[in-house]
């Protein structure tokens, strides 16, 4: 990536898409409990635009970790979240997050898998469901893919 990556804002139509994810969260009632972001500008205007259609406040740790991270890296981070947070938002940056998301998601419609695996597109959300009490163990095909949406499906 290039030098000035790092710090490169949302675009007009990110910070649209964002808040519109945000609204499809806050509608479904999946409130996060906690949210990790990449330190760089545009994954942090992401979260908050994201924050801000949600019903109340939630728990946010900027990890700079997430910056080209790859999905192993992404799967250790996953495994340190606090048991206690039940629904956790992570908002990093591709191929890493398209990576993880295919990593993990190991059962649920086969159609969505399929749209999943063609393409992870920027604001994308993909919601993955875990029957473990917590994260520690989370490996290959440990989830369950539940919903996977874009901003072209709202």
């Amino acid at each position: 990536m290039a030098p000035d990556d790092f710090g490169r804002a949302l675009t007009p139509g990110g910070r649209t898409d964002a808040r519109r994810i945000g609204e499809w969260i806050a509608d479904s009632r999946l409130t996060p409990d906690r949210c990790i972001y990449s330190g760089a500008v545009r994954t942090r205007e992401t979260f908050e635009r994201v924050a801000s259609a949600l019903p109340h406040p939630i728990e946010a740790v900027e990890q700079n970790a997430l910056y080209e991270a790859t999905r192993f890296l992404i799967l250790g981070l996953l495994r340190e979240l606090p048991v206690s947070a039940r629904i956790h938002l992570v908002v990093g940056h591709n191929p890493g997050m398209g990576d993880i998301a295919n990593l993990l998601a190991g059962e649920g419609r086969a159609t969505e898998r399929m749209r999943l695996a063609a393409k992870f597109p920027t604001a994308a959300l993909a919601v993955i469901a875990f029957d473990r009490p917590d994260w520690s163990d989370l490996g290959p095909g440990a989830g369950r893919l539940e919903s996977f949406v874009t901003p072209a499906d709202l």
